[in-house]
C-alpha cells in the first residue's frame, strides 16, 4: 500500500471508531434519559404535617413605671426611685440580672394651648420606663406580677409564653410530619395497586414553633390591693407544627 493509501485507510479507521463511540454514547444517553423519565413519572408526591402540643415552660413579662410631674427632673427621679424598688423585688423573687432588660425609657412633655396668651405651654412631664422580665419558673408568673405591682409598678403591657428548648419539640413535630406523609403515600399506592420503593425527595416546608402572646394584660394593682388573692395566670398549651413535602418512587 502506498503512503497515500495508508493515510486514507487510517483516516477511515478513525472515522469508524468515532462513529461507533458516538453511537454507544447516544444509546447510553437515551437509556439514562428514559430511566430518568420513568423515575419522574413513577412518583407519588405528598405533604405531611405534624403537631406537638406542649405546656409552656417560660414566660416574658413587660413591666414598668410611669411617673408624672410639672418638673422633668423630679419626675425622672421619682421614676428611678420606684424602678429601683421594682428591680429589687424582681431579684428577691429569683429573677436574675440577665433576665431583666430595659426595652423602653421615654421622657416627654405634654402641652396645652393658652387662649389668653395665644401660646402653648408644657403643663406636665411623663416618664415611662419598661423592662422585659424572663420568668423561668413559669408557675411563679402570677407572684411576679403581684410583687412588682405591690412596690409601685403601674405598667404591665404584655405576657408571652414560650418553650425554652423549641428545637426539641420541633424535631418531634418533623418526625410526626414524615410519618403522616408516609401514611398518605401508602394509601395512594394501595389505591393504585403499586408498591412504594422509597422516598427520593424530601423538603422541609416549615421552620420552628411560635410563641403565644397575650397583649395588654391589665393586671397591675395598687399598693392598697396588695393583700388580694394572687393574680391567676393560665398558660394553656402551645402548638408546635412542622410540615414536609415528600416524593416516593414506585
Amino acid at each position: 500500500m502506498t503512503g497515500k493509501g495508508s493515510k486514507v485507510a487510517s483516516y477511515l479507521l478513525v472515522v469508524t471508531v468515532l462513529a461507533f463511540a458516538l453511537y454507544i454514547a447516544g444509546d447510553v444517553f437515551s437509556q439514562n434519559a428514559a430511566a430518568a423519565q420513568d423515575t419522574k413519572e413513577n412518583t407519588i408526591s405528598v405533604n405531611g404535617k405534624g403537631i406537638i402540643k406542649v405546656k409552656p415552660d417560660i414566660a416574658y413579662i413587660r413591666v414598668g413605671v410611669e411617673t408624672r410631674g410639672t418638673d422633668a427632673k423630679k419626675a425622672q427621679q421619682e421614676n428611678a426611685r420606684i424602678m429601683d424598688g421594682v428591680t429589687a423585688k424582681l431579684k428577691s423573687l429569683g429573677i436574675g440580672d440577665d433576665d431583666i432588660k430595659t426595652v423602653t425609657y421615654r421622657l416627654y412633655p405634654l402641652e396645652r394651648y393658652d387662649e389668653k396668651t395665644k401660646k402653648s405651654y408644657v403643663y406636665e412631664y411623663r416618664v415611662n420606663n419598661m423592662v422585659e422580665v424572663v420568668v423561668r419558673d413559669i408557675d411563679s408568673t402570677g407572684a411576679v406580677i403581684d410583687g412588682v405591682s405591690a412596690v409601685g409598678s403601674n405598667k404591665i403591657s404584655s405576657i408571652r409564653f414560650g418553650i425554652e428548648d423549641t428545637d426539641k419539640y420541633y424535631n418531634q413535630a418533623l418526625n410526626a410530619a414524615v410519618v403522616t406523609a408516609s401514611g398518605k403515600a401508602e394509601a395512594i399506592a394501595k389505591g393504585l395497586g403499586v408498591t412504594l420503593k422509597g422516598a427520593v425527595n424530601v423538603h422541609e416546608v416549615s421552620s420552628g414553633g411560635p410563641l403565644v402572646v397575650r397583649d395588654t394584660v391589665g393586671l397591675a394593682k395598687t399598693m392598697e390591693s396588695a393583700d388580694m388573692a394572687a393574680t391567676p395566670i393560665s398558660t394553656g398549651e402551645l402548638e408546635i407544627s412542622a410540615m414536609v413535602s415528600v416524593e416516593y418512587n414506585y
